[in-house]
């Protein structure tokens, strides 16, 4: 990660010297001879938002870079802890079968039995969720066009496709990879069939951290999320569905983050949400 801050250090340094050379070779003469008050102010006001982009794009990159460390640090931990779980849960699963085999059809045992051993594969299920949160992910990047990625997700939800809207006609081309960015999208219509009745997909242009791309926005109809909840749905684990695992926002994330991207939600209580996720062209 030093190579990053480094790259992002030199990046700072270098913005800011052609600010500074622009405004004192074309600005600052010009600002010094008398002229018009409204005249003046515009331009100070055009060097100020300047400078205030440029802190903006280098806050931006500097929460990027923090992180893909904390999501590099997370997957370690959660590549550990599935690896040392799996191997006594696996013994425990041995003997309740034995148990079960040994148990009369009448017993009532078996019914404790057959419990654990349910337990232990909603264990399992969380477990190979976990390990392939916690796996590096190679990043085959390619054209994609978003467009036709989230038509193929629809279709794929044959059961709720009349809950969906997606009316973009227009490709949308995108480098990255598609099978990731395809997993993630469907990640956020799922949450969103989960949160409400209808679910409305949009694409837009948009620019971030000095990057051109477009805006993949899910809007559901549900009854929105706390903001106590917005602070936490993208940790690893956090949940609030009976069965959920906490892993869908935190790939999502993952996946955004890796394309050089983002993800965010706007959402408030008793209205609904939109997630978005930004992708660079």
């Amino acid at each position: 990660m030093n190579s990053d801050y480094n790259i992002l250090i030199q990046f700072a340094l270098f913005s800011t010297l052609l600010i500074v050379i622009f405004f004192t070779v074309l600005l600052l003469p010009r600002l010094l001879k008398k002229k018009e008050p409204k005249s003046e102010n515009r331009e100070m006001n055009s060097v100020m938002g300047a400078f205030e982009t440029l802190g903006n794009e280098i806050k931006a990159l500097k929460e990027q870079l923090v992180m893909k460390e904390r999501l590099a640090a997370l997957g370690e931990v959660s590549a550990g802890i599935a690896h040392e779980f799996r191997n006594p849960m696996g013994v425990i699963a041995g003997y309740a079968k034995i148990l079960l085999k040994g148990f009369p059809a009448e017993d009532n045992r078996r019914e404790v039995a057959q419990g654990i051993l349910d337990e232990i594969e909603i264990m399992n299920h969380i477990m190979e969720e976990l390990l392939k949160f916690s796996k590096t992910e190679t990043i085959d990047k390619r054209d994609v066009d978003i467009k036709r990625s989230i038509d193929e997700i629809v279709l794929n939800l044959a059961e709720n496709r009349d809950r969906i809207t997606f009316d973009h006609n227009e490709p949308c081309i995108v480098k990255g990879d598609e099978i990731l960015l395809k997993q993630a999208i469907r990640n956020l219509v799922l949450n969103a069939l989960d949160a409400g009745e209808a679910v409305v997909i949009t694409l837009g242009g948009g620019s971030q951290a000095a990057k051109n791309g477009v805006y993949v926005n899910v809007r559901d109809n549900g009854p929105g999320i706390s903001g106590e909840a917005k602070s936490k749905i993208f940790m690893p684990f956090y949940t609030t569905k009976p069965e959920g695992t906490g892993i869908g926002l935190p790939f999502v994330q993952k996946v955004a983050v890796a394309h050089g991207g983002s993800v965010s939600v706007i959402s408030d209580k008793g209205k609904g949400s939109t997630f978005r996720i930004f992708l660079p062209y």
